[in-house]
């Protein structure tokens, strides 16, 4: 009884192992008969970087407040007069709005 058991198993272990191998085969051909990408799409992988994932967003530039230091991205930043940038506009009326020079400290 032990034995029939034991080929069955071992035959059910082989057809997933020629099953498994087939599939594998099968993707394989598949990515090998799929057309290069386009021209402007590698063009614009290249412009992106090679870090950056096919689909992905570039890495965007990540500016510092002038009040607080905190780093966010350049387009949630909110530009200041004299060229700053900052988190908040909260932040940036607190700091254009000070009094500046020596007086300003007492």
């Amino acid at each position: 009884m032990m034995g029939k058991f034991t080929v069955w198993i071992v035959l059910a272990g082989v057809a997933w192992l020629g099953w498994t191998l087939w599939r594998i085969g099968r993707r394989r051909a598949e990515s090998a008969a799929s057309p290069p990408p386009a021209e402007s799409e590698s063009a614009r992988t290249r412009e992106q970087g090679a870090d950056a994932a096919p689909g992905e967003a570039p890495p965007e530039p990540m500016l510092r407040c002038a009040r607080c230091g905190l780093y966010l991205p350049a387009r949630d930043s909110v530009a200041g007069a004299r060229g700053s940038s900052y988190c908040s506009t909260a932040h940036r009326d607190l700091t254009e709005q000070a009094p500046r020079g020596p007086s300003a400290s007492r």
